[in-house]
């Protein structure tokens, strides 16, 4: 929720510094904002974890890994996580996420286990697409008795962090420059 809520409030700050450029992005933080996980991770030999049929678990970690963001932010506007499909809702705000990079990493040894991740972030606002940036998080921890789709949430959840982190800054210093 803070994720969203500090997106949101990024977002403005982005805008004001594009307003400067003629290019003002109009997010409405009262509206819903849809989240769309694109799924475009390219299976890797040797990892499970990147073939298509985890896609559908890969989702629901994403998932997780935002709605967990969210809370931590303490956002409470309404918002709508959907991977993406045909025959999406209609709203004027959305945000896509696309996944490009989830993997175990090459420090995945025994007990011993490393997750990359990387997304690209866009916003589109009215028919209207803003590039955000990309975000990329590498997370180590030990996984006793094997390697689950849960280990894997905390690098997407650490990318989030980034993305929401990244929009706070942009906040500080368009702030400041007023």
């Amino acid at each position: 929720m803070k994720l969203l809520h500090g997106l949101g409030l990024g977002l403005l700050a982005v805008a004001s510094t594009l307003a400067r450029a003629g290019e003002p992005i109009p997010v409405n933080i009262e509206q819903t904002l849809m989240v769309v996980v694109h799924d475009n991770v390219a299976p890797r030999q040797r990892d499970s974890w990147t073939s298509p049929r985890l896609e559908r678990d890969r989702y629901l970690e994403m998932e997780t890994a935002i709605e967990q963001a969210m809370k931590a932010a303490g956002y409470t506007g309404p918002v709508k996580v959907q991977q993406s499909a045909a025959n999406l809702p209609d709203v004027a705000q959305t945000l896509h996420l696309y996944v490009y990079r989830w993997e175990k990493g090459l420090e995945t040894f025994g007990s011993s286990f490393s997750a990359e991740f990387s997304m690209e972030a866009v916003l589109d606002v009215e028919g209207r697409e803003y590039d955000l940036g990309s975000f990329s998080a590498r997370e180590s921890h030990t996984a006793l008795g094997g390697h689950h789709a849960e280990d894997y949430r905390p690098a997407a959840r650490r990318a989030i962090d980034q993305m929401i982190e990244f929009y706070r800054n942009a906040i500080a210093t368009s702030q400041a420059k007023k």
